[in-house]
Formats: structure tokens, sequence, C-alpha cells
């Protein structure tokens, strides 16, 4: 019997040496976070380079929100208030609305840019949630007295309910620190806070209107959120100081894409 066929003769040894081994590659690289411009070339790159249509980006998102949102809720008897911007971020509120009106829920969308022209994806997803029924009506008629302070109903006869929901998808990233929020959306975020102090949760999508995603800055107005839902990656400046404090609970979401998929767009970190 020669050697290599005998049963007993190691498999691998200095005269039989095992096969060399493929260098390891990790499923993504040590990239924690997006900074603005990052998350920007990530949308481009996934539309033009991976042709994934935006629209199927936003129905992703707003799938994400609408799920951490009924959570949240606890029922559908919990009345549902969300606050649209004129960008990608109001696009993602406006595919909540609709699953969320689609599971049951009371929901109102408050457009925080009335008489604004919205266009792209943003315009189709909002003229779907109009077509099906869901209120959409100026943000600066949303009255938050009108929640009786503390709990407003019961769930059921062990677990108390709360006054409502409120979804902020106005800014997102699109904030920055070095232009303050405008009054007119000043004005509607201190609504969104005054309906926290009574008893509302406060989700928001990507990161709170009001904080800067580079530098953690927060404006005066900025919304306190219990909890936000953010795509493939933290933003930077939802990871540290008063950035961090608005930002609640955080939860990732991919949007379908692979988990190494800004290392894949954007190159492995420096």
């Amino acid at each position: 019997m020669k050697q290599p066929d005998n049963p007993f003769w190691p498999k691998k040894s200095i005269l039989n040496p095992a096969e060399p081994k493929e260098p390891y590659v990790p499923v993504r690289c040590v990239r924690g976070t997006l900074t603005r411009e990052e998350q920007r070339s990530l949308d481009r790159i996934a539309v033009k380079k991976f042709q994934i249509p935006l629209m199927t980006l936003m129905e992703h998102a707003g799938l994400a929100v609408a799920d951490i949102a009924s959570y949240v809720a606890g029922a559908t008897t919990t009345p549902i208030h969300i606050f649209a911007g004129r960008g990608n971020n109001g696009g993602d509120a406006y595919v909540c609305a609709r699953l969320l009106h689609a599971r049951g829920f009371s929901t109102t969308v408050w457009d925080c840019f009335p008489g604004v022209e919205h266009s792209g994806a943003v315009r189709t997803m909002r003229d779907v949630a109009q077509n099906l029924g869901i209120r959409i009506l100026p943000a600066e008629e949303f009255n938050p007295q009108g929640f009786g302070s503390g709990v407003s109903r019961m769930i059921d006869d062990k677990m108390s309910g709360i006054p409502c929901v409120a979804i902020d998808g106005i800014l997102g990233t699109g904030y920055e620190i070095s232009r303050p929020l405008p009054p007119n959306l000043s004005r509607i975020t201190a609504k969104i806070e005054e309906s926290h102090r009574r008893g509302a949760r406060v989700v928001s999508i990507d990161i709170p209107t009001g904080v800067d995603s580079d530098t953690a800055e927060v404006d005066p107005h900025a919304v306190m959120a219990d909890c936000t839902v953010t795509f493939i990656l933290p933003k930077q400046g939802m990871t540290r100081g008063k950035g961090r404090e608005h930002s609640g609970q955080i939860r990732i979401f991919s949007l379908g894409l692979p988990i190494n998929f800004a290392d894949l767009a954007l190159g492995p970190p420096r």
C-alpha cells in the first residue's frame, strides 16, 4: 500500500502539505457610518450604476418605517401623523402613509411644503397616497393641543395606549448646521415636540430633522425622536454628541441591498 493511500498516514505533513487557502475577504469592511455626501453618492450609484429604481428604494424605506411605526403604535386604534417634506425623505413618508393606511391605521399626512410643486418619484408617491383617499393637509394646521396629556386609550385590558405616533419625514440628511431651520419648519418641529410632551411617540426617517448628519450639531428646534429608522448605515452625526441624544433608538435597514453595499459602491473605507 502506498503511503498516501494508507488511512493512518497523516493528510497534512511536511511531505504532504495542505493546499494553500484563498485569502479571507470579509463580507463588509469596517465602514461604520456615512457622511451626507457619501449617502448622496450611494443613492446616485444605486440608481445609475446598479440600475435600482429610486421608487424601489423608497418602497423599501417606507416599509421599514411602517413596520417600526406599527410596533410603536401597538394597535390600529392609535392615530398616526406623518410630516412629509418635498425631497426623498418626504417620498419615504408618503410610502409609509400608504402602507399604514392599508393596515387599517388612521393616517394623516401633514405637508410641510404646501403649494410647492413636487417632482419625480416624490410626486408619484404623493399622488398615489392622495388617490387612495389618505388625508394630506398643510402642516401649519396640525394642532397638538387636541391630544390629551398622558394616556388617551387602552389597547386592551392590560396595555395602555398612547395619543398618537408622529413620523418625521421632513428633511433627513438635507439639514446643515450652517443653514438654520426656516421659521415655517421651526414652527412645525415645535408642534411635533409639543405632541411629544403630551405623550406621543416620535419616529424619524433616516435622521431627525435639525440634526447635522456630518457634525452631530443640532438646531435649537431639532426634532427629538424616540426612534430613528436609518438606511444602509447610520449617519455620522447620529452616533455621537447631541445628534445621538436626538436620535433615540436607532434601527438600521438595508433597503433590500447587500450588507456590504456601501463598500461595493464607495470602495473600502480609508
